[in-house]
């Protein structure tokens, strides 16, 4: 991922230019840990005769350490304390308190991800002042800024391409143009979301797999009722992985509604 610029916005908005950074810039990054995969814990049980058995493994927070350099303007009166007093203000960012630190490529923001600071050290007794900031971050990945919106072709063997490299959920919305019982997407290994529900023409079911958002809804004229109690026990909660990921469905009496995921990423 190639960024020029690494913005943290708090109570003001400061930028640490990489690529292009200028004798007058007031701020100036020198090194920059924890924007890469964060650590994974993986579960592992010893069995007695059979070695280990894998039980899955989760991801754990990020934090992020940024060595900024501090590069004060003396011809306008502005000194290293004044470029302290406005990093201070990330401790106190505002009405809420976490930073958003987003990775920028010119003027465009490519990700970003919340965190919060726990440590502030200031060098103040040196010919090169700076200052460390350390973030705890509690999203183990970086999210791209907005949506994107996808066409899944196919009726009978939809497929989303994930442009992301962490999984990611997503929201969809299927119409229907004919009453069917029952409404199922199965994905390539065999896992199924499965919904036993009586659907009517011109229904409108909306499933959300993003934790967090988890749901299962259907829109009957201007009804909309949570139907998440006709999801199957068996069923799972899709995830997208990166690259294509291809399903098939039980009926092809719909047509697609909106389809979008948020893609998100290990690191840069």
């Amino acid at each position: 991922m190639y960024f020029t610029t690494v913005r943290l916005n708090g109570l003001a908005v400061v930028d640490l230019p990489i690529v292009g950074a200028l004798p007058s810039d007031p701020y100036i990054l020198k090194s920059a840990d924890g924007l890469g995969p964060p650590e994974v814990v993986v579960s592992i049980v010893d069995t007695l005769n059979a070695g280990g058995v894998y039980q899955g493994r989760r991801p754990q927070g990020r934090e992020v350490v940024l060595n900024v350099a501090l590069n004060p303007n003396y011809k306008t009166k502005e000194t290293v304390a004044d470029l302290r007093t406005t990093l201070y203000g990330m401790l106190t960012p505002g009405h809420i308190d976490n930073v958003v630190i987003q990775i920028m490529n010119e003027g465009d923001v490519l990700v970003q991800t919340d965190g919060y600071i726990k440590k502030l050290e200031i060098v103040p007794f040196t010919d090169d002042p700076e200052v460390q900031l350390t973030f705890a971050c509690p999203g183990q990945y970086l999210e791209a800024l907005d949506d994107l919106y996808v066409d899944p072709g196919h009726l009978a063997s939809p497929s989303i391409v994930n442009q992301g490299t962490a999984p990611a959920g997503f929201r969809m919305e299927c119409n229907f143009v004919a009453a069917v019982t029952a409404w199922s997407l199965t994905d390539e290994s065999g896992n199924k979301m499965d919904i036993k529900y009586a659907f009517q023409i011109g229904d409108k079911l909306t499933i959300d797999t993003r934790p967090g958002s988890r749901g299962i809804w259907v829109l009957r004229g201007s009804v909309t009722t949570n139907i998440i109690y006709a999801l199957t026990p068996d069923s799972k909660w899709y995830m997208l992985h990166g690259g294509t990921n291809a399903f098939t469905t039980s009926t092809q009496k719909f047509t697609w509604g909106n389809v979008f995921y948020k893609p998100r990423y290990w690191g840069i």
